[in-house]
């Protein structure tokens, strides 16, 4: 009897809610002995305290109790318990198995009868507490009780505490492998653990895209402001609406499907004049990119084989030549034997290359006849016999290959002529080309803005090589589709078009030719984002076909012949997940002037935006982000041990995708302050911030750094940054490094937004320099020299010259001419001019001249974009053209280096040498074609103007480039300068 006094007194009682909390609250890696000790006192049996005073008032010293009748008491009470329990009746088992736990306090078994009886009455926090002491209390005695573990595991799967109830149960386990009910417990509470992190994760997820929508509205409606505030300054008004100023272009994936018809006069007239200006832009292009051809030995090797099995079946034929501005197919047709050649071209600017190439390889040039039309409005009375073109690109029938065959045919070829090549299939297989991680960040938020308006031309090659697992291709290449020229041209040979769909009652040809339907099967576990496609051009006469991807291992085993110069392909779909053994459906359509791959069934998402592909490279370019990570943490750690309590920021210039900012947030930076003046760019970028959690760290503006400042402006307007930076990190360097404006960028930052003793990473630069002999001479027996004067343009271009390393040669070795120590920004705002001597090794002739540099980050480290060594693929170097010169080995090269604060320039030293001499006697540009370039730079400075200055001519221009963008073809425009023209009105 003197017992019955202490069952009054049970755990959740004596502790209240301060216990259930205490015990509900303890962290995933803390265990049974964790959320003992976390609650102080032991709340599972009763106090000293609370003892003494049942003593007292029932006049009973329980130490003086008979053992055996405190055995046979608890006894009593467990039975009582559970005799309770198995009839429902909790709460009397609970009171029961205190009474026992009061007597016996070293019994682990009634403390995990109690935790059941608790857990009955849905007191999962006391259940816990009791599992927790059965545990201990049984590991203390040596004997560990695989039922604690149970009862543990199910108080914590109540309380939804699954990973640690995966573990007490995984534990209980180790103690009984063949427990049923404790491995089915264990697998439950793991499932449920993993659906409560993807909760989380999805919570979490949406709750950082509102932060980001938030935050993108608010930094729109900052940009609108200051623009207002500096139209009421001017005390003017703007001449366009703010709707116009928030508008962004949209493209519809969908809309490459149909047609679509012009909503209104201004805009007709906008896309025509876009229209015309994109032609005028491949005019000007097309004489270097036919230049490329000379460079396919293997490709001119098959064309004249295949030329000469068709003149010797016809002796003395008439040769019609479609393509080639340097003229190198009608040439191989006279030596094969034809009677006579006419070349038909896209533009007026390959007919007067054609025009060079004839006279410097022909005594009599009016052998060929140059037509000076297009070929759909010629027609000529010596119909062909022949018929060979070479008007592919990586788009396939982007150049209009066969409308211009079709032409051919009912106006200049003889029915019956032979067609070189004969036919094309396309391979392709699904790809993908993602980003993942990044340095440890998910970035792949920028998937979303990568896509193409048509087929976005690459070196499969070289993405594949990219060292990621998320840029492969995941199927076996498949044939796409298969257009048979030699087909076509008989169908409309003498004009008839027979075997040609008919046209419909409008008038108009069917939309699509043919539509094939594909089953790629994915060949392992991926996120397909692409069709990856190339063309195997063949020639027939049982030769090998022409492949313009050499590296698919099918034509790298086989030695087939290359056209590498025309690239692959990518066309982009919506991510779709796909496990190994899936099919996925593909739809081909086939056109006269297009290819288009579409997943039928399957939405596509408009897209307002798109980074350029060059970005993508510099993120996958782990040498860079090693390199500025290891800058970057360095100098965080060198300022935070000088001064351990300030608060150190730091400014990010040139942000895009966020990357250095949070690598200065990670490294301990306490502020970063990410500075972007593009606004897509700053929406990608603070997207991946935000999702990674760096919002409390890392602002983004959407500022031109050279306009910022620290200080309150006169208008009133808060000023850009609350203080001056520590640290200055920022990568705006072009293959010529100072082409984006780095030194400007720099020396704005170190006058107003910067502190005194900052630092600056890079921090220093060198440019070295070669002349170079990189240029046309011979192809297929002909001299093609003069056709170099095509190459010319007036600023340097990117060229990745060591995948090239045949095609260049370097005359002279390397000379450093120009160093920046970006802390001396007055002395880097100077224009400087510099003469060097470089010393000749070699006998050649000088077309161009080379640079690249060193960038130095800190003391340690360095990045070099020098061809001759290891370098990432974020930079190429730059290459300028120069009038050729000839130079001979031990002879000096006098060199005359400038920049202007914005760009390196080369030039010959004229005051040391006479130009004349030396020269190879190919002029630096074709004067007609120069005119034409000059006219087409004015046109786009207007275009460049008119969108900065006018947010409603951005939006005519923009919608025009859409609309162009989606449907080329439509509008007589080369499929790869309309999306060119899309992609910079959308980046």
């Amino acid at each position: 009897n003197a017992l019955q006094g202490v069952v009054v007194v049970e755990p959740g009682e004596q502790k209240g809610c301060a216990a259930r909390r205490a015990a509900s609250g303890m962290k995933s890696t803390e265990g049974a002995g964790g959320i003992m000790a976390a609650l102080g006192a032991d709340p599972t049996v009763v106090s000293d305290e609370t003892r003494a005073a049942i003593e007292q008032n029932a006049g009973v010293r329980l130490h003086e109790v008979d053992p055996e009748v405190l055995s046979f008491v608890v006894e009593a009470s467990r039975k009582c318990g559970n005799d309770h329990f198995k009839r429902g009746e909790y709460q009397k088992a609970a009171e029961s198995y205190s009474q026992a736990i009061a007597g016996r306090p070293d019994d682990f078994t009634l403390f995990g009868n109690r935790s059941a009886a608790y857990l009955a009455l849905g007191r999962a926090s006391d259940a816990l507490l009791d599992a927790s002491k059965a545990v201990l209390v049984s590991k203390s005695c040596g004997t560990p009780w695989a039922k604690g573990y149970y009862r543990l595991g199910c108080a914590l799967e109540r309380l939804e505490r699954y990973d640690q109830a995966t573990e007490a149960f995984s534990e209980g386990l180790a103690l009984e492998p063949q427990n049923a009910r404790l491995a089915d417990k264990r697998d439950k509470c793991a499932g449920l653990a993993e659906d409560a992190k993807n909760a989380r994760v999805r919570e979490e997820g949406t709750a950082r895209r509102d932060l980001v929508l938030k935050l993108r509205e608010a930094r729109r409606a900052e940009v609108q402001l200051q623009m207002q505030n500096q139209y009421k300054q001017a005390m003017q008004s703007p001449n366009f609406e703010m709707e116009d100023f928030d508008w962004r272009p949209t493209f519809f994936p969908s809309s490459r499907l149909r047609r679509r018809g012009e909503r209104s006069s201004t805009d007709s007239s906008y896309v025509a004049a876009v229209a015309g200006y994109c032609r005028r832009l491949f005019d000007l292009e097309s004489p270097r990119r036919d230049l490329g051809l000379l460079s396919q030995g293997g490709l001119l090797g098959a064309y004249e084989a295949a030329l000469a099995a068709a003149l010797k079946e016809q002796p003395g034929a008439h040769v019609l030549v479609l393509g080639s501005g340097s003229c190198v197919l009608g040439l191989m047709a006279l030596r094969c034997g034809a009677r006579r050649v006419t070349c038909a071209f896209r533009t007026p600017s390959l007919r007067r290359m054609a025009s060079v190439a004839a006279r410097e390889n022909l005594e009599d040039p009016s052998r060929i006849t140059l037509l000076e039309s297009p070929v759909e409005e010629c027609v000529v009375e010596d119909r062909a016999d022949v018929v060979v073109t070479d008007w592919f690109d990586h788009t396939v029938l982007g150049l209009g290959v066969i409308p211009s065959l079709e032409a051919a045919a009912s106006r200049l070829a003889r029915p019956g002529a032979k067609v070189v090549p004969q036919r094309v299939a396309v391979r392709a297989a699904i790809a993908e080309l993602r980003i993942a991680k990044v340095s440890g960040f998910d970035l792949s938020y920028l998937n979303a803005y990568r896509w193409h308006p048509g087929h976005d031309r690459c070196d499969l090659s070289r993405e594949l090589a990219q060292g990621s697992e998320t840029y492969r291709l995941a199927s076996d290449s498949f044939v796409a589709c298969e257009v048979d020229l030699q087909q076509r041209l008989d169908a409309f040979a003498g004009g008839s078009g027979a075997g040609v769909e008919e046209a419909g009652e409008n008038g108009e040809r069917p939309e699509w030719e043919a539509e094939e339907r594909v089953e790629a099967v994915a060949s392992e576990d991926c996120v397909a984002n692409a069709v990856a496609f190339w063309m195997e051009i063949h020639f027939g006469g049982g030769g090998a076909p022409v492949t313009t991807w050499p590296g698919h291992p099918a034509a790298s085993s086989q030695g087939w012949p290359s056209a590498g110069h025309l690239g692959q392909a990518v066309s982009y779909f919506d991510e779709v997940p796909l496990s190994a053994g899936d099919a996925l459906e593909v739809s081909v359509f086939v056109g006269r002037d297009r290819l288009l791959f579409h997943l039928p069934g399957r939405a596509s998402r408009p897209r307002h935006a798109c980074v350029p592909a060059w970005h993508y490279d510099m993120l996958l370019d782990s040498s860079r982000n090693d390199a500025y990570e290891g800058a970057i943490r360095r100098c965080v750690e060198s300022r935070r041990a000088f001064a351990s309590s300030a608060k150190i920021t730091a400014l990010d210039v040139g942000a895009g995708s966020g990357l250095l900012s949070m690598l200065a947030a990670r490294a301990g930076a306490d502020a970063v302050v990410a500075v972007e003046v593009s606004q897509h760019m700053c929406d990608v970028g603070e997207e991946c911030v935000v999702m990674n959690g760096f919002a409390h760290k890392v602002l983004f503006l959407n500022r031109d750094a050279r306009r910022m400042d620290v200080s309150r402006k006169p208008d009133g307007t808060p000023p850009d940054m609350e203080d001056k930076a520590d640290i200055m990190v920022y990568e705006v360097f072009d293959s010529g490094l100072i082409g984006e404006g780095a030194l400007h960028l720099v020396a704005a930052a170190r006058a107003r937004l910067l502190k005194p003793n900052a630092s600056i990473i890079p921090c220093a630069a060198r440019v070295y320099c070669a002349p170079i002999s990189i240029r046309v001479a011979s192809a297929a027996g002909f001299d093609f020299g003069q056709l170099n004067r095509y190459s010319w343009r007036p600023d340097y271009v990117g060229v990745e010259l060591e995948s090239i390393p045949g095609d260049w040669e370097a005359l002279a070795d390397p000379v450093e001419v120009f160093s920046f120590d970006f802390y001396e920004h007055e002395a880097n705002m100077a224009p400087a001019e510099k003469r060097i001597e470089f010393a000749i090794k070699k006998d050649g002739v000088v077309s161009a001249f080379a640079f690249w540099f060193d960038l130095q980050l800190d003391e340690e480290e360095w990045l070099s974009t020098s061809p001759y060594g290891q370098k990432g693929r974020t930079w190429q170097q730059a290459v300028q053209r120069v009038e050729e010169i000839c130079v001979q080995a031990g002879s000096g090269l006098p060199v005359v280096a400038r920049h202007d604060t914005y760009g390196i320039s080369f030039d010959l030293d004229d005051s040391m040498v006479d130009r004349g001499d030396l020269s190879s006697g190919v002029p630096l540009w074709d004067p007609v074609w120069k005119v034409s370039y000059d006219r087409a730079t004015e046109a786009n400075a207007e275009i460049a103007r008119s969108c900065a200055q006018d947010p409603s001519e951005y939006r005519k221009i923009a919608s025009a480039a859409v609309r162009i963008g989606t449907r080329p073809g439509d509008y007589g425009v080369p499929a790869e300068e309309a999306s060119k023209f899309c992609v910079r009105m959308m980046s």
